[in-house]
């Protein structure tokens, strides 16, 4: 089978359609003749030998295989803009675009004196955030579409360089004034009733492991995939939940959550800046890290996050 070489152009083309689900509306955006930008799209369908979109009278919607190509397609694009941020990068001065990844929590004690600390001292670095969680950081980051990730636990490659910001340790979580205790072994927290996400969840397997080297199997009792949600759910009292003390930073300086350090065992958590080890060198990138570290190392001085 032939190589297939589409051109950026027609991609966009594509890309715009899938978003506007009109192709009237997408050829207005794109400030081209309607015929001419459903030619493009019947030409791309004709190469690939499938359709890409499924037509009715109220306009178009990706099929399964268009949907891959538009994944893929924005995968692409942000590792073309990213391309663009490190090539033009100086490597004499701060200067360019540097896509942060982080997490919700702490991503929202981060992110707002990151952006005022960077605009004050290197006003010729743009800051851009995306928000994700570990799983996703690591693809982003790997993918070229991020340029340095605040998470947890970051791989151990050699492609990826780490630093670390602090270590987090495992807490219960409850709803305020239903933990009595100054700490709970893990034995104990097991045993409540958990409200948890699910296995393909980091933290989740970090405790599943721990939990199954002392005998023991987490009670979990309601799986939740979504950190807002879950919180929300302890705050109401239909359960507990394990997460580290910087996952309910906001919660627990409100008192609508309380936080209690899990002992025997102390169970660990790195979380780290991390960056591709090619781009090491961009000081821009290294300015923007230095900050970060700078931003949790306060945190942390003040005993806001610990």
């Amino acid at each position: 089978m032939p190589d297939w070489e589409p051109d950026i152009r027609t991609l966009r083309c594509f890309i715009t359609v899938a978003e506007e689900r009109n192709i009237t509306r997408a050829a207005r955006r794109l400030n081209i003749a309607q015929p001419a930008l459903s030619r493009k799209i019947a030409n791309l369908e004709h190469d690939l030998n499938l359709a890409l979109f499924e037509r009715s009278v109220r306009g178009v919607e990706v099929t399964p295989a268009g949907k891959i190509l538009l994944d893929r397609a924005y995968t692409l694009f942000g590792q073309l803009a990213q391309t663009y941020h490190d090539v033009t990068a100086s490597s004499e001065r701060p200067v360019g675009t540097v896509v942060i990844g982080m997490p919700p929590t702490p991503g929202e004690f981060i992110a707002p004196p990151l952006l005022r600390r960077v605009t004050a001292r290197f006003p010729d670095i743009e800051l851009r955030f995306r928000e994700g969680f570990s799983r996703d950081l690591e693809d982003w980051l790997l993918t070229g579409q991020i340029s340095l990730a605040v998470m947890h636990n970051p791989p151990d490659r050699a492609d990826i360089t780490a630093q670390e910001l602090l270590i987090e340790k495992l807490h219960l979580i409850g709803q305020t004034g239903s933990l009595d205790k100054p700490f709970y072994t893990l034995a104990e927290a097991a045993s409540l009733p958990l409200i948890m996400p699910s296995r393909s969840n980091y933290l989740r397997l970090l405790a599943d492991q721990h939990a199954e080297k002392i005998g023991r199997k987490l009670n979990v009792t309601q799986r939740v995939d979504g950190v807002w949600h879950l919180k929300a759910l302890v705050r109401d009292g239909h359960g507990f939940t394990l997460l580290t003390f910087g996952g309910v930073l906001t919660e627990f300086h409100l008192g609508t959550l309380i936080a209690v350090p899990i002992v025997e065992p102390e169970v660990q958590w790195r979380l780290c800046t991390a960056i591709k080890s090619d781009q090491r060198q961009n000081m821009a990138i290294k300015a923007v890290e230095t900050v970060i570290a700078e931003i949790v190392g306060e945190l942390v001085e003040r005993n806001i996050w610990h």
